[in-house]
This record gives C-alpha cells, structure tokens and sequence, in this order.
C-alpha cells in the first residue's frame, strides 16, 4: 500500500501534536509536581512514533522513542524534574518538529547524535547505534504455532482528523502481522465523506490477539479492536458532525468564484430594476438570495478561531523571558473569536513583533519591578474581542509604559514631529511605527532596530484595519489592532463625489447626516460639525479627490466614520446605496493618495475605488 499520499496528513497532524507538546511542557515547566501535563506530554510523543514507525520514517520513530523513554523515567519518579530538563525537552520538541517536516518532504534523515546522546544520558541508557530504527516491538513467534484466522473489528475515533487516512495506515500495520484479507467495507471507500471509521477485516496470524490490539492500537486515533464479527449495518455509534480537511487554495478559489457571482448578481439585479420585467425581476431575486447563500456558507467555511495563532506565543515568551532574563507570564483571552482565514495567517507576524517589543522594551527586569513597586513577575496579555463587524486584538503589559517626552525629543530630532505639536496617542503610532525609527541605546537580538512597529502598522494597513497604542507611564502598554472579519467579499456604502462613486466600508460607518452650516465650529484649527452635542472633525470628499465640478447647493450628507473611538465626518455629494463588494486585487500606483484603499466593480460594471476610513481620521 503506497502511503505517500499520507505524508500531507501525517505533517499535518504531528504539527497538532507538537503544539499539544509544547503546551503540556509549559504546564509542566510552572509546576513539575503536576502529573497530567507529563502523561500528555508521553501521550503525544507515543502517537507521533507510532505514525512516523508506520509511515516508515525512521528518523521520527527514534527521536521520539529516546524522548519516550526520558519521558517514561520522569513518569515513574525515577527521576526528578529540573531546569536543565525541561531545556532538553524543549530541544528535542524543536529537533522533532524538524526531522518531521524533512521526512515528509522524502528525506528522513537522522536526528542530530549529539542530541540523541543527550538523551539518552538523561534517561541512563546507551545511545544505540542510529541506523537501527526504532519501530513497535515485533511480535513474539513461536515456530509450533499454527496461523489463526481472526475476524477483527476496528473503531476509529470520532474525532479523529480524516478517518479513511487512519483506517489506511491501520491496514498497514495489520499487514505486518499476517495475510489482511475481506476488508468491509473496502478500502477504496475509507476516502468517502461518509466514512464513519468503523471497518472490518480477516487476519491471518500467529500473533496473540494482545499483541495485535497493542500494534493497532499503536498506529494512534483507534478507539477500540475487537474479535468478533462485524456489528450490523444498521447501527451508527454516535451522532456527530463530520469533518473533512481541504486545501485552503480550494477554499481562495472558491471565494474568488463566489466574488465573481455577486459581481453578476449586482448586474443581473441593476438590468432586471431597469428592464421591469416581473419575471425577470423574480429570477434575479431568487438567484440574488442563492449567491447570497452560498457567500455566507463559504465565508464560514474560512473562519477560523484565532486561537489556532494565539496557540504559538507562550513557547515563544517562554523562551524570550529566558534570553532576556525576565519573569513574563503570558495570559491568553477570547481565542475562540474567529477570523477569515486569510487574515488569520497574515496577522501571527505582527503579534510576534508586538509582544517582542513588549517584552523586551516594555517588562522591566526583576529587580526594576520589586523597586517600582511591582510583582518580580510581568505579565503580557493577548486578548481578542468581537466589536460589530471588526475583531480587536489587544497586546497589553503591565510594564514601564512609554515615555512620551522622550519619544517626542527623539520624533523632533529626526523631523517627524514639529516642534509645537504635544503627543497625542495617533502622533504616537505614528512616529513609532517610522521605518527606522527607536529609541534603543543598542540592538539586542529581540528588538532595537526599529522595525517592529513598522512591520505591524504596514501589515495591518494592508489587512484594513487599523493600529492603535495607549499608554501610561509607570503602568504598561496596549497595542490595539483592529481587522475586518473578511476582506474579500464586504458591505460597503456607496457615496459620491465629483461625479464620482467611493465605497465605504459600513463596518466603519456609524450613521449618516446632513452637513449643516448652522453646526459647523472649529477645533484647532481645523473645520468640524457638531453633531447631538459631539464635535466631530470633517473630511469633504471633494477637497480630497480634487473635484472639477460644482458642489451641490442643496445640504449634503455627512458619513460618521468611527474606528475604534475615534470619529470623522465625511461630507459627499450624494449617497448611493448598499451593495456588496468584491475587493479587487489592487496594486496600487505610485503617487496614490493614502486614502484609497483598494478598487471593486459595482453593480452597473463601472470600477469605483475603496476608501480606507483609518486614512480619512
């Protein structure tokens, strides 16, 4: 049976199990009297041998066997927990993760012997030599023993990612053990989405029924084996929701289509208004609601819950705090809100900045914190929230804070501040996030040359969504990030201006107004409108785009944009409507006014540009 269309699978989930590693080793690091997070810890580190032993890939099988048996000895008290350990295992994690992705890729190459020898010096055995590979232990045979002809039911678990794949590899080890033959239902049928993991098959072995339930059991996922025949067709263990794992290229192509059907949808809906023709106003509706349908089915088949990336920052603090010499503890909020996954797989790399920074710049040493006052133990908190149709994501610690008059000083030195101007918190990210731009005596491997806020703001930009830090000196730091829940298909209000159409986001549209003179004041300077006792600055649209033609004399409405807890009026000419849009691939041309934030077609076929409302404030 050739399993190499398995390796995808198996990468896939040993990537689930390391990260399951990584976080029982830091439970176990906080408190190394603690039993299950080391039962977890051996539990993962069994089921990745016993995957990597049935793929074939050797290299696996042995590193995660030595890392068994260091694991095994910790288990039974033999031997006690320690600093110097828990680094060794932390390696080894990472060494593991390594020789996976190489195996899978067709290179199973040996892990590192230095590595291997430390381990095995840890749990006192002899480093044996690596070319013997390490696999289940052979069943014991006996030459007078007859094979027996065994019927053998299998159970996979219900919750097990892609069962067909794991009643394959089931088969595999079987195969091992003797002649497999009637296999109900046949294996060509394991890949059907109604595949259930129950199968069945004869075995012919001179194993003892222990040692073939240990084997199988081994391959990882299996519920139960059995000795008996089949249990009716009729009955279904558990109700359950079925899962199947695509390729996220399937799922971008499919929201491309689905972009281009609404596109259609708009057009057949403006010909079908135009035309007044009943029947064919009742087909466009009708095929209007099925886009619409099926926009949303595919739009939540891509949400994603943000903590598949939160998952990945406490090893990673873990291991700052040591490279720095700091207590960080890191307490992750709301990991359950999800996200297109688009945008999920863009956003892990500025929280890595972020919480960098808040590390290394913002927690201060031991020391520092008992004379200030405070826990020797600083705290970094990573927490998302659902806020209308945007998630925020908050990188807050309880550090030094910034120091806004040095910041301001260094800001003037370089020319991105004037000399005048006070630092309010949107200067602040602004002059933070200036390529280059630090105030670091010197540069640490952490942080210090200047681009981590850079990289955040310019990622986040491009995302839609906004950056935004508060801070109090002495208290700590918030770093706030806000992105749309998606950004291929969106809700936008159409205004215009200039004769001209712009979208809107209504994800940043609060409410909308008549611009009256009668309200207009001044702050700073600066025109803005009173609305329901709330001074609100304006933005005029057709300032912006430079418009040709003569402003209507009649009053115009005013679009409240909001971001976050800031608010702009935007005054048009005229409001056009709702619609559905489809974000169009923009690369934008040199010279292109920071406002635009990226093109769509509308309804009547003509392009119209997006308008970034964190721009516009």
């Amino acid at each position: 049976m050739d399993l190499s269309k398995y390796a995808a699978l198996f990468v896939t989930e040993s990537r689930e199990h390391l990260k399951a590693c990584n976080h029982s080793l830091l439970e176990w690091e906080k408190e190394p009297a603690a039993a299950e997070p080391v039962d977890r810890l051996f539990r993962a580190i069994h089921t990745i041998k016993g995957m990597a032993a049935t793929m074939g890939y050797t290299g696996v099988a042995d590193l995660s066997h030595r890392m068994e048996n260091l694991l095994d000895r910790l288990r039974q008290g033999l031997l006690q927990p320690a600093p110097a350990i828990f680094q060794l295992l932390f390696r080894a994690i990472d060494a593991l993760g390594r020789v996976i992705e190489t195996a899978a890729a067709g290179s199973d190459q040996l892990p590192d012997l230095t590595l291997l020898a430390e381990l095995n010096a840890a749990a006192g055995a002899p480093l044996s030599p690596p070319s013997a590979p390490v696999t289940e232990p052979a069943p014991t045979r006996r030459a007078s023993d007859a094979p027996r002809l065994r019927a053998v039911r299998v159970l996979i678990r219900p919750s097990a990612i892609m069962r067909g794949a794991r009643a394959a590899l089931v088969l595999r080890r079987a195969e091992s053990l003797g002649a497999v033959s009637g296999v109900r239902p046949p294996a060509a049928e394991f890949e059907r989405d109604d595949f259930d993991g129950r199968f069945s098959f004869r075995l012919q072995s001179r194993s003892a029924e222990s040692e073939i339930t240990a084997a199988l059991l081994a391959v990882g996922d299996v519920a139960s084996v059995a000795f008996e025949e089949p249990a009716a067709s009729g009955t279904d263990p558990q109700a359950m929701t079925r899962q199947i794992r695509v390729d996220l290229r399937r799922l971008d192509q499919l929201m491309k289509q689905v972009g281009e059907l609404v596109v259609a949808k708009n057009r057949l809906g403006a010909l079908a208004s135009e035309s007044g023709d009943p029947v064919l106003v009742e087909v466009s509706e009708r095929i209007s609601r099925l886009v619409s349908g099926m926009q949303g089915e595919v739009i939540a088949s891509r949400m994603t819950p943000v903590g598949e990336v939160f998952e990945r920052f406490p090893r990673l603090l873990r291991d700052l705090s040591q490279d720095l010499g700091k207590q960080i503890r890191l307490d992750i909020e709301g990991q359950d809100i999800e996200l297109d996954r688009s945008i999920l797989d863009e956003i892990g790399e500025p929280l890595v900045h972020l919480i960098r920074n808040a590390a290394d710049h913002g927690i201060e040493p031991p020391t520092e914190r008992e004379r200030a006052g405070k826990p020797a133990q600083g705290r970094i908190l990573l927490s998302a929230a659902r806020e209308r149709n945007t998630v925020a994501i908050r990188v807050t610690d309880d550090g030094r804070g910034i120091d806004r008059a040095r910041i301001l000083a260094k800001a003037r030195q370089d020319g991105a501040a004037p000399e005048t101007e006070t630092l309010t918190d949107d200067l602040l990210v602004r002059v933070l996030a200036r390529p280059g731009f630090s105030t670091a005596e010197q540069v640490s491997g952490v942080s210090g040359r200047g681009v981590g806020v850079d990289v955040a703001m310019t990622r986040v930009r491009a995302l839609g969504g906004t950056l935004e830090v508060r801070s109090e000196l002495g208290q700590g730091s918030t770093f706030l990030i806000r992105v749309p829940l998606t950004l291929a298909i969106v809700r936008a209000l159409l205004t215009e201006a200039g004769g001209e159409r712009y979208a809107v986001p209504l994800v940043y549209v609060a409410e909308t107004v008549e611009f009256d003179h009668r309200a207009v004041t001044a702050v700073r300077d600066r025109e803005a409108l009173v609305v329901r006792d709330e001074v609100i600055p304006t933005v005029h649209l057709r300032d912006l785009v430079a418009a040709r033609t003569e402003a209507p004399s009649s009053r115009r409405p005013t679009v409240i944009l909001e971001v976050g807890e800031r608010r702009t009026a935007l005054v048009v000419d005229a409001l056009v409507g709702q619609q559905d849009i489809v974000v169009e691939p923009f690369d934008a041309p040199r010279g292109l006014p920071p406002f635009v934030g990226g093109a769509t077609i509308l309804a009547d076929g003509a392009p119209a540009l997006i308008l970034d409302a964190a721009a516009l404030l």
